[in-house]
C-alpha cells in the first residue's frame, strides 16, 4: 500500500472532482488517499469518504479576477513560500510515496524540494502539447488591440505573447529557488510538468503533439456524486425535451443566463429547464415560470440522460465533456481564456456555439439556444463525439500511472 497526497483546488468542482475520480480508483486497489484541500468544494470531498487536511490556498476572489483577465501571475515570492511551507510539512506528515495535483504551480517546488514524485493533471490547451488552434483571449487585456489583424498574423502573435507571458509569471517561482537549489524554470509551463504529466482531455476534442515518454492524454476525468438524486427530479416530464444549465463554480453569468431561460419560455410548455449551481451560489433574478427549476447540486447525468435538447456551459472542460459523454450540443459562455478555448474548439467540431461574455444579449442568446436545438448537425456532431469518448477510461488510466510513481 502506497500513500497518495492529493491537492485540488478545492474552490471550484471542476478542480476537484477529476481528483476525487482517480483518488477512487485508487482507494479501490488498496492504496492510502489523502486530500489536502481547503475551500468551498472540500465539503464535496468529505462526502466521498476522504479524510481532508487543511491546507493553504489562494483567496477565491483574487484568483478569480487574475483568471478572468487570463493571467496567473497571482503568486508573490511571499505566498509561494507560505504555500511551499505547510504543502512541504503535509508530504513529510504523511510520509507521500507521491503527490498530485491540478495546476498547483507551488506543488512543483515542494516535490522538488521533497524529492517527492509528483503526478498533475493539465487541461491540453494549456500545455506546450497542445496542437489546436489557440489565439489571445477576449478576456486578455491586449485582446482589443490585436484582434484587428489578420488571422495569418494574429496566430504568431498570441504565440509569442503567450510565451513571453508564461516567461513572466514563473519568475517569483524561481526567486524563491534562490540559494535552495540550483533549478530555475525557463516558462510557467514547466511548474504544470511533473514526473507524471496526465492530460484530462480526448485528443479527437483537444489535439496533443510530439508528447514526451512521461506526458499521457488519458481522456476525459468525469466524476459525480450519483447517490445525490434531489427530491423535484421524479416532477421532470421525460417526455418533454429538458435544458442543463451549469456554468461553473462561480456562476457570473447564472442570474442573467436563467432570467433569459425565464422570458424565453414564460409563454411556453415545450420545454423544461433544470439550472443547477453545485451549491456554491444562488439565483436574485426576477421571478421564474414553474418549468424553470434552479437546483444546488444534481450529477448532471441524471439531466442529461433524460431527453436533453442542449447544455449551457461557461466552457470548462469537466461540463463539455459531461455533455458530449450524452451527445448533447452545447451553448457556451466563457469566463476565461482556458474556457473559450475550450469553445473555439466546440465550434471547430459543430457541437454547439460559443457566445461572448462581453457582448452578450438575450437576442444572441435565443438565437444560439434555437440554433443549437433546432438544427440537426449539432445534435449529429455530439452523437458522433459520444461514440469517440467511449474508447477512453482515463479514471483507469491515471490510476494506474499515478500508482506506477508511488
Amino acid at each position: 500500500m502506497k500513500t497518495v497526497l492529493m491537492f485540488p483546488y478545492a474552490n471550484h468542482l471542476g478542480g476537484t472532482q477529476p481528483l476525487v475520480a482517480i483518488g477512487g480508483a485508487l482507494r479501490d486497489a488498496g492504496h492510502r488517499v489523502v486530500f489536502a484541500a481547503r475551500g468551498k468544494c472540500a465539503a464535496y470531498v468529505r462526502e466521498c469518504g476522504f479524510d481532508v487536511e487543511d491546507v493553504i490556498e489562494l483567496d477565491p476572489e483574487r484568483s478569480v479576477a487574475y483568471i478572468n483577465k487570463s493571467s496567473l501571475g497571482y503568486h508573490t515570492r511571499n505566498s509561494i513560500a507560505e504555500f511551499v511551507a505547510q504543502e512541504s510539512a503535509l508530504i513529510a506528515k504523511h510520509k507521500a510515496d507521491v503527490v498530485v495535483d491540478l495546476h498547483r504551480p507551488t506543488l512543483k517546488l515542494s516535490a522538488l524540494l521533497t524529492d517527492t514524485p509528483r503526478a498533475v493533471l493539465c487541461n491540453t490547451v494549456l500545455t506546450r502539447y497542445y496542437a489546436g488552434e489557440k489565439f489571445l483571449p477576449e478576456s486578455h487585456p491586449l485582446s482589443a488591440i490585436v484582434k484587428h489583424l489578420p488571422q495569418a498574423i494574429l496566430g504568431p502573435v498570441s504565440a509569442w505573447a503567450e510565451e513571453k507571458l508564461f516567461q513572466s509569471w514563473v519568475r517569483p517561482y524561481n526567486a524563491y529557488l534562490t540559494g535552495r537549489t540550483e533549478v530555475r524554470f525557463a516558462s510557467m509551463k514547466d511548474l504544470f510538468e511533473g514526473e507524471a504529466t496526465i492530460l484530462m482531455d480526448a485528443p479527437e476534442f483537444a489535439p496533443s503533439v510530439d508528447l514526451p515518454s512521461h506526458v499521457h492524454a488519458v481522456g476525459p476525468l468525469v466524476h459525480e456524486q450519483k447517490d445525490k438524486v434531489p427530491e423535484w427530479y421524479s416532477k421532470l416530464d421525460p417526455s418533454k425535451p429538458s435544458v442543463f444549465v451549469y456554468l461553473g463554480s462561480y456562476g457570473e453569468q447564472f442570474t442573467r443566463i436563467v432570467d433569459y431561460l425565464g422570458r424565453m419560455l414564460a409563454d411556453s410548455r415545450d420545454l423544461q429547464v433544470v439550472a443547477a449551481t453545485g451549491g456554491l451560489y444562488g439565483y436574485s433574478g426576477p421571478a421564474r415560470p414553474p418549468n424553470v427549476i434552479v437546483s444546488d447540486y444534481v450529477p448532471a447525468s441524471l439531466v442529461l440522460s433524460n431527453n436533453c435538447a442542449a447544455m449551457i456551459t461557461h466552457g470548462g472542460r469537466g461540463s463539455i465533456y459531461s455533455a458530449l459523454h450524452h451527445g448533447v450540443p452545447l451553448v457556451g459562455i466563457p469566463n476565461q481564456g482556458e474556457q473559450e478555448w475550450n469553445l473555439d474548439a466546440v465550434e471547430r467540431h459543430g457541437l454547439g456555439r460559443k457566445l461572448s461574455a462581453k457582448r452578450i444579449s438575450f437576442e444572441a442568446f435565443r438565437d444560439a439556444l434555437h440554433a443549437v436545438i433546432g438544427e440537426p448537425r449539432f445534435r449529429e456532431n455530439a452523437n458522433a463525439f459520444r461514440q469517440k469518448l467511449r474508447n477512453y477510461d482515463g479514471v483507469a488510466a491515471a490510476s494506474r500511472i499515478i500508482a506506477g510513481l508511488a
